[in-house]
């Protein structure tokens, strides 16, 4: 990915007391901007205290490809302090190892609200592996991420925590974990409600897979109206079914629906993932629901290849 992105960032002019470098007018391969990280959840202290920064691996007019370098400051760094800094590679958690690299959108580029004190600290080069991760966004390669700038505040202040106060870390996190349970416990009692009463009619009203843009990060706009005409066909085949249904049947219909994903996952390279999954295994169970086979929902995962 080749070019520049010319994206404006506002109109900011050099501090004559500090000497400080205003934030250019494009964003160019080689850049490397600081910020100041935000807590990495509401569990965390308010003021971290601390600061990190991203480099410009390539962009386009679709893209900016980022990488969080791998270093903590405790203030805002120059281009002296980020001479022979790598890239972050990931740990906390459940992450692998990875290298932090992802794509952004050029509609999400918002430094200025997704970071804090977002300034131009100077340029790096762009090394020839480097260029490897900007051509594999360009081309959309499996294992490419995207995200908006806010991945790189939670790479930086993440593995900080992770390295150097893990154990405070884990209780904010156990907090947080605690929170989003309640939360998707009440949003399954409010799934539970509508199982109870949903018809084919309404299902029909609704469109499937609705929060399924921008793409990315989610499929193309041929992946996801291929896969609502799909889910559409199977409503009609299985109302068509009558109030009473034959096991069999239904499964028959649910299972050609699952591998239509199946293959047009395979041909699109493997952009079904977590919160797309989650999305067509719900239409799968609903359908499983109004078709009154809802024992059928337990054979989905063992047809599924995504």
């Amino acid at each position: 990915m080749r070019g520049l992105l010319k994206w404006a960032f506002g109109r900011k002019l050099a501090d004559p007391s500090t000497g400080a470098i205003s934030l250019p007018t494009s964003v160019e391969a080689g850049q490397v901007y600081s910020f100041q990280t935000r807590p990495y959840s509401e569990f965390g202290p308010a003021d971290t205290g601390r600061f990190a920064a991203i480099k410009i691996l390539g962009a386009d007019d679709q893209h900016v490809v980022v990488a969080v370098l791998d270093r903590v400051w405790p203030e805002a760094p120059t281009g002296k302090d980020i001479r022979g800094v790598s890239i972050i590679n990931e740990h906390r958690f459940a992450h692998t190892g990875r290298p932090a690299i992802f794509g952004v959108n050029r509609n999400w580029w918002k430094p200025e609200s997704d970071l804090d004190e977002f300034n131009f600290a100077g340029t790096l080069p762009v090394s020839r592996a480097e260029q490897s991760h900007v051509d594999a966004v360009a081309s959309y390669a499996p294992g490419s991420r995207f995200s908006t700038l806010r991945a790189a505040n939670h790479a930086a202040e993440g593995e900080w925590r992770w390295a150097n106060d893990r154990e405070a870390f884990l209780v904010e996190a156990e907090k947080n974990n605690a929170k989003n349970e309640a939360e998707r416990a009440a949003k399954e009692e409010r799934y539970r409600t509508r199982l109870s009463k949903l018809t084919w009619a309404q299902l029909r009203s609704e469109t499937p897979f609705e929060r399924w843009t921008p793409s990315p990060p989610f499929p193309s706009e041929e992946f996801t109206t291929a896969a609502r005409a799909t889910i559409r066909n199977a409503y009609d085949a299985l109302e068509q079914l009558g109030q009473k249904p034959r096991r069999a049947d239904v499964r028959a219909i649910l299972k050609r629906t699952v591998n239509w994903f199946n293959e047009a996952d395979e041909e699109a390279g493997g952009v079904i993932e977590t919160e797309e999954r989650e999305d067509i295994c719900a239409v799968l169970e609903e359908m499983a629901h109004v078709a009154r086979q809802k024992v059928l929902v337990e054979e989905i995962d063992e047809w599924r290849e995504w």
